[in-house]
């Protein structure tokens, strides 16, 4: 029987508590807490048709679902706005739209089941995992339903472009393991390559680099997490063996097109109550990690998936604070790249409950 997110989750913050004074900045620590005793992977797997999106879920900690069933509405100032942010909220099966840098909410967009990762195109369109329907949808910016990808192999958690081609990664699979489903961008309706590496079992973020190459954060089949490189045009995914640190739980990964850097986030950085990004080598050598803080100074929460953005010339990173730890409402964010520290906008309007995933569109 699987262990419960709720439990495994309980036994990862005692762990966790013992563990905050030998934390280091570089991400290295002492062996108090092990990544397989913290979040939802454990070593065994329930069989498919008793799986609930709690199981699917990709942030830390389980959530209460209270659906809007209000009506859409997206604002037309987002069709000339530069710059929007789309976040997922899995609390309210809403997708939240934003312009940048100010963080004013423009519109809703209303009717999902789980939306969680997200990508955006050259084109500014924007792409969700929603993962209780099985299906990937693409929205232009202004919040029309442009195209549909329906996933025949699993749960679709994130993606990622380049150029034509569409990566969405499946948590696990209708019959066990996950794997990456690379899309035609310009065939909704055809099928997908499948990826796949032998060493991972859930499959969670993924982003290209300019030459094509997808690299891939999850778990292994013990729950520790792995980070997976699929070379453009190969038919399967290699591991990354990483030094110098440990990453505890999966988050965004992301690639620096100016400093030609890659960059993975990890959920709880050591402990429960931050969020932080590690640069990576292409050897797989770890970093000083970049934390992210809130507006109030404190360590963000649980930032799911934030995602780098350099319109114009100027970095940025972007994407939620699942604020599950505190009294503190979740918010959006804007946090300088690549300092980090205190974001520079948020928006804590009240409506956002979890957010999850994060993409910026660019007109």
């Amino acid at each position: 029987m699987r262990i419960s997110r709720t439990a495994t989750y309980a036994l990862g913050v005692l762990a966790a508590a013992a563990l905050v004074a030998g934390c280091s900045g570089s991400g290295s620590q002492s062996g108090a807490l092990t990544p397989s005793s913290v979040g939802s992977a454990a070593v065994h797997h329930a069989s498919p048709l008793h799986r609930g999106l709690q199981d699917t879920f990709i942030a830390v900690k389980p959530y209460s679902v209270h659906p809007d069933h209000k009506k859409s509405y997206v604002s037309p100032a987002v069709k000339n706005a530069p710059r929007l942010l789309f976040a997922s909220d899995s609390g309210t099966d809403d997708v939240y739209i934003y312009t940048l840098p100010a963080l004013s909410l423009k519109g809703t967009l209303t009717g999902f089941s789980e939306p969680q990762g997200e990508c955006a195109d050259g084109s500014g369109n924007i792409y969700i995992a929603n993962t209780g329907t099985y299906q990937v949808l693409e929205y232009s910016r202004t919040g029309t339903l442009l195209n549909t990808f329906d996933d025949s192999y699993g749960y679709p958690v994130g993606c990622s472009v380049w150029g034509n081609d569409l990566a969405v990664t499946n948590i696990f699979g209708f019959s066990g393991t996950g794997q990456v489903l690379v899309y035609s961008i310009s065939d909704p309706s055809g099928s997908p390559t499948v990826l796949e590496n032998p060493d991972q079992y859930y499959y969670y973020f993924d982003g290209y680099d300019t030459s094509g190459n997808l690299w891939v954060s999850g778990k292994d089949d013990s729950g520790y997490y792995i980070l997976s490189d699929c070379a453009a045009g190969g038919t399967s995914c290699s591991t990354i063996s990483l030094s110098g640190g440990t990453i505890y739980f999966p988050g965004s990964v992301v690639y620096d097109s100016i400093t030609t850097s890659w960059y993975a986030a990890d959920q709880l950085c050591g402990d429960t109550t931050a969020a932080c990004f590690y640069p990576v080598s292409t050897s797989g050598s770890l970093g000083t990690a970049i934390n992210l803080d809130t507006y109030e100074g404190g360590d963000a929460c649980d930032v799911v998936q934030a995602t780098i953005a350099a319109p114009f010339g100027l970095k940025y990173a972007a994407g939620g604070d699942y604020e599950y730890c505190g009294n503190t409402a979740s918010t959006e964010n804007r946090w300088p790249w690549t300092a980090g520290g205190k974001p520079t906008n948020y928006n804590d309007g009240g409506q956002i409950s979890t957010p999850i995933g994060a993409a910026v569109s660019v007109k």
